[in-house]
């Protein structure tokens, strides 16, 4: 097997990633009109919390616009339900709010579920009402059908992080590259039919080299999905995770022409993924075309920033970051039988109080000030074990700090932290028994901007 991890580092950056000027002005632009929003007195009795990023923002599976298309992300705009309120009227009452600013009156656009913000450029922001009736049900709204629509984007979101965590990462590489071959291919399949398709293919006992790499993973989920579609006469379910089908918006057409591209794929990624390394590239050029392992700038002029890219790369050490071996002496020899989850939730305000939110539902973006916990759950190896943290910043804002962290201390089953400056971060654990790390986790921590 050959993994090419430069190669599809490089590719991903140079060719699918949004760009980090991209991800950083959406970041700025969903804190400010997050800040807003809080800040409306009309709003104010409606609206009970931050904005919560959903779909492909939460996931972090937007990719570079083809061919002149643009972007968009979704927010929740979570909201009480008002006893004297039809369902059209939260949508009308956030287009109405912004309509009173001078800086989003001529971008707001009413939808039908939605005000969207169309920002000069390639993207969009559309704010969903999130509404939390009396039966404890979540549910966004039709304006022109007048109705409330069973929703839980916060589930979903929760359940796709638990299984990019059982691939170390890898599921949202492998959702942008599908998307990527996606919006190069014939195949119209909406990209949350296509994400959750991978999704569901992740098995927690998996092989231990299944998902050692993005090209094992992405290999392993495509074959994983061609073995699930290849025999089906109609489209399949694909749950919402409260029990509603995400595939009918998949028309049978589109859904022919995905059983037969993903078994080309699944062909191709096998082929290539098995290769020799002198024949590898080749193979995978294939699939990807002439630009994958043609680039030859390096991946940042420092090697801090290259190491800070944690949602674009391979997570790599950072100047001064430590080792679990080579600084503590401690093999890391991880036992695929056990597991461990590190879980990190987050304050209601800056204050601190409040009850702490997770952050998985959240696709782990915090706004800066808030109070972090970082806990140990869901651990199957058996006590006595020794508890090893590593915490560490990522970003421009970290390199430009030179505040990277990234030091290992034992420590017991919580920690707390603070959300201090914009950038993408993470929480490792380690789980060490006898002087050797069995299980492993990380939490990102993505930190927008004030």
């Amino acid at each position: 097997m050959t993994a090419r991890t430069k190669e599809f580092n490089l590719f991903l950056r140079d060719y699918v990633n949004l760009d980090a000027t991209r991800t950083s002005t959406l970041h700025a632009r969903v804190s400010a009109v997050n800040s807003f929003i809080a800040g409306h007195e009309d709003l104010a009795v409606v609206v009970t919390d931050d904005v919560i990023p959903q779909g492909s923002f939460a996931h972090k599976t937007i990719i570079r616009p083809f061919s002149g298309n643009d972007f968009d992300a979704d927010v929740l705009v979570p909201m009480d339900e008002q006893d004297d309120w039809e369902p059209k009227q939260y949508t009308q009452a956030l287009h109405k709010a912004l309509q009173s600013s001078a800086r989003y009156r001529d971008m707001a656009v009413l939808g039908k579920r939605c005000v969207k913000l169309d920002y000069a450029g390639d993207f969009h922001i559309d704010l969903v009402p999130f509404v939390t009736r009396d039966d404890g049900n979540t549910y966004i709204t039709h304006r022109t059908r007048n109705e409330f629509i069973r929703q839980d984007p916060v589930a979903y979101t929760a359940w796709f992080e638990d299984n990019n965590r059982t691939t170390h990462g890898h599921l949202v590489r492998v959702v942008r590259l599908m998307k990527y071959l996606r919006d190069r291919s014939s195949i119209q399949v909406p990209s949350v039919v296509l994400s959750a398709l991978l999704a569901e293919r992740v098995r927690s006992f998996a092989g231990v080299d299944d998902y050692a790499n993005v090209a094992s993973t992405l290999t392993s989920l495509v074959k994983a999905l061609h073995e699930y579609v290849d025999p089906m006469l109609t489209p399949p379910w694909v749950d919402d995770r409260i029990g509603q089908n995400l595939a009918d918006r998949l028309t049978p057409s589109g859904f022919e022409n995905l059983q037969s591209q993903v078994k080309t794929w699944s062909r191709l990624m096998t082929e290539a993924l098995d290769a020799d390394a002198d024949e590898s590239v080749e193979k995978w050029r294939k699939l990807f075309g002439e630009s994958f392992g043609s680039t030859t700038r390096e991946a940042g002029e420092s090697g801090a920033l290259l190491a800070s890219a944690s949602s674009h790369y391979e997570k790599t050490l950072a100047p001064g970051e430590q080792d679990i071996e080579k600084d503590h002496g401690i093999l890391l020899s991880l036992d695929p039988r056990q597991r461990v989850r590190v879980v990190g939730r987050m304050s209601a305000n800056s204050k601190g109080s409040g009850r702490y939110r997770p952050l998985s539902g959240r696709g782990n973006h915090v706004p800066v000030g808030r109070s972090l916990r970082f806990s140990v759950e869901d651990c199957t190896v058996t006590e006595p074990y020794d508890v090893y943290w590593k915490v560490r910043n990522a970003g421009e804002e970290a390199a430009r700090r030179q505040s990277f962290r990234g030091e290992i201390r034992k420590r017991g089953h919580e920690i707390t932290e603070t959300s201090s400056f914009h950038g993408e971060h993470w929480v490792e654990v380690w789980i060490v028994k006898d002087r050797i790390a069995v299980a492993t986790d990380i939490q990102d921590v993505t930190i927008l901007p004030n």
